[in-house]
């Protein structure tokens, strides 16, 4: 059995389809049509080029037949040229080499310019992705797998790649050259030509089918390598936990099946887009199993000459190819377009938190916050608040307290304005949240999170984003009011050190310090955190708090915490049950009154 995670993605088939690679071209691929112009013109001097060569070499076979005494036309082309002979054999080899060096010189432009242009259109795909995404809803990110988004920047880019450079390098090359080849085949001989007109057709209604088929199967394929992209990610980063109970053989096993089921849905989708080759080479040697017999019989009743054999087989050589490229680019594309439905999808998702049109500016801000009669529940359906009231004053620290699910981090995701209350309102100084700008309102904060969120990047370029374009200077003095600059100064490369993926190159209390010194040098009126001290030890997280005691003075700061050495100084607690405040006063007055902040105090105590 495959997780039932995987099972949910890999069985997805109810999307409805949309012409996604249209769509993908007229909105990212059209802005760079003078690459894809350039690249057209090459393909059509390629394929005259190649249609040219066997022109040219049908007239070497008429000017052969000649030589050696057989009877021609007087009416033939060939004649036209005057008597055949070896030097106009000499100046058709000679127009074969220049085609040849034309045809070679126009496809190698033809491969640079459509690759340069849907490389530059990928671009912009993946930056319109990311941008949705990025400025979007927060629920979006926090509620699908990671490795769903990873998979669409880098699997669904190939598919799209794919199919770009297909129809950008064959249609035009694939059509020029088919067209040109038939015509010419139909001066040869137009009696010949009948034949392939007649065969190859039968073959593109199976190849289409395949084509359909090979869409559907492709979109399914591409959801489940989001699914083992997270399964990938998810084992790394629990490579401790994984070691510590044991789990090698569980976590072997379930991407095990995860790699199956991956290959199960390759293989449904290589063995329709392999099978459009053996139709068109069962075509293709029908065709030429008619054209020889027809043409040896022709031959012999003196209708036909060699040249017109030789050059017929030359055309049908070039064309076969391309017949074959034109038949699988259907597949291909529709491998693509199914990619393109999913870009898609992130770019038409739906924005519910987003600035009204109206949206007014903050302005200064003193810092009041208040929350009246909040209610609020996730996009699952579970209610988190539910009435929730309580204020806060300009400069007052409150600490929020409460059991695991009463609340509190909501809070702060509502005040960041990240979701929106379903009822009820959230206000900074007085002002409705959901009708000021978000940008204003966020920028009026600083956040440091329980998980420090750092990049991979320099220890001095990840404290610098809490205000970007800070100098150096102010850079390390916010490190050294987080207690910082000590162990920063230890580092390999001091604040040039580069902190790896989520910061795995420093230990916990490190990246928690270097998240704290992001959040001073931010220097926000309000100050939100959200157990922000919880991977200290005892030492560091009392020169962490001196140094936020300093720095919160005369500033707005909420503190979710569950230590009481972090709440009990507070101004204010808040105690949290059930989405509800339940009771609010000072560390003493709360234990005095014996409720559930007493009780919490003790079990932390025991």
């Amino acid at each position: 059995m495959i997780p039932k995670r995987e099972l949910t993605i890999a069985s997805d088939t109810s999307e409805p389809e949309k012409a996604g690679l249209t769509r993908l071209f007229r909105k990212f691929f059209a802005p760079h049509l003078r690459w894809f112009l350039g690249g057209t013109l090459a393909a059509v001097l390629t394929s005259l080029a190649g249609v040219s060569q066997m022109v040219l070499v049908k007239f070497v076979g008429d000017a052969l037949q000649s030589l050696i005494g057989a009877e021609i036309d007087p009416e033939s082309l060939i004649c036209r040229f005057g008597v055949p002979g070896i030097t106009l054999i000499i100046f058709l080899t000679v127009g074969i080499v220049v085609a040849s060096i034309v045809r070679s010189i126009s496809l190698y432009g033809m491969t640079l310019l459509n690759n340069t242009g849907v490389q530059r259109s990928l671009v912009d795909v993946q930056d319109a992705q990311f941008a949705s995404l990025t400025h979007g809803d927060f629920a979006r990110l926090n509620a699908a797998a990671s490795g769903d988004f990873v998979s669409r920047f880098i699997n669904d880019t190939n598919a799209m790649r794919d199919a770009g450079l297909r129809v950008a390098n064959n249609l035009t090359k694939g059509i020029v050259s088919v067209v040109g080849a038939f015509i010419s085949m139909l001066l040869i001989d137009w009696q010949l030509t009948l034949i392939l007109i007649i065969a190859y057709p039968i073959a593109f209604g199976p190849v289409i089918a395949l084509g359909n088929s090979v869409r559907k199967r492709a979109k399914t394929a591409q959801k489940q390598v989001g699914e083992i992209t997270s399964l990938l990610s998810e084992g790394f980063q629990s490579g401790r936990v994984v070691k510590a109970y044991g789990l090698e053989d569980y976590q072997t096993g379930r991407m095990g099946r995860g790699f199956s089921e991956r290959a199960r849905l390759y293989l449904k989708v290589l063995a329709d887009k392999a099978a459009v080759d053996p139709i068109l080479e069962v075509t293709g040697g029908i065709a030429i199993a008619g054209v020889l017999a027809f043409s040896a019989w022709r031959i012999a009743q003196g209708d036909s000459t060699l040249g017109d054999f030789i050059g017929f087989l030359g055309l049908i050589g070039l064309a076969a190819p391309e017949i074959r490229a034109l038949g699988t680019l259907n597949a291909v594309a529709q491998e693509g377009g199914a990619a393109a439905d999913r870009v898609f999808e992130v770019l038409e998702a739906e924005t519910r938190v987003e600035d009204a049109p109206d949206a007014a500016p903050l302005g200064e801000v003193k810092g009041a916050i208040s929350f009246e009669d909040v209610q609020f529940a996730y996009p699952d359906g579970s209610l988190a608040l539910k009435g929730l009231s309580f204020d806060v004053q300009p400069g007052e620290t409150v600490a929020i307290v409460g059991p695991s699910g009463a609340g509190k981090s909501t809070i702060f995701n509502l005040l960041l304005r990240l979701y929106d209350p379903t009822s009820g309102a959230v206000k900074l100084d007085g002002k409705t949240v959901s009708g000021l700008r978000g940008a204003d309102v966020r920028g009026a904060m600083a956040l440091v999170a329980q998980d420090a969120a750092l990049f991979d990047d320099t220890v001095a370029n990840n404290i610098g984003l809490g205000r970007l374009g800070a100098d150096r200077s102010e850079i390390e003095a916010a490190a050294r009011h987080a207690n910082a600059a000590d162990f920063i100064a230890n580092l390999s490369d001091g604040y040039e050190t580069q902190v790896g993926e989520f910061g795995r190159n420093l230990s916990g209390g490190q990246r928690q310090r270097i998240a704290l010194a992001r959040a001073i040098l931010r220097d926000a009126p309000i100050l939100l955190l959200d157990e922000a001290t919880s991977a200290l030890d005892a030492e560091s997280e009392a020169r962490v708090q001196a140094a936020l005691s300093d720095f919160s003075e005369d500033r707005t700061t909420l503190v979710i915490a569950h230590r009481l050495s972090t709440v009990r100084n507070a101004d204010r607690i808040l105690v949290l049950e059930d989405g509800r405040v339940v009771e609010n006063g000072r560390h003493d007055e709360l234990i005095t009154l014996g409720g559930v902040y007493a009780r919490l105090a003790e079990l932390q105590l025991s």
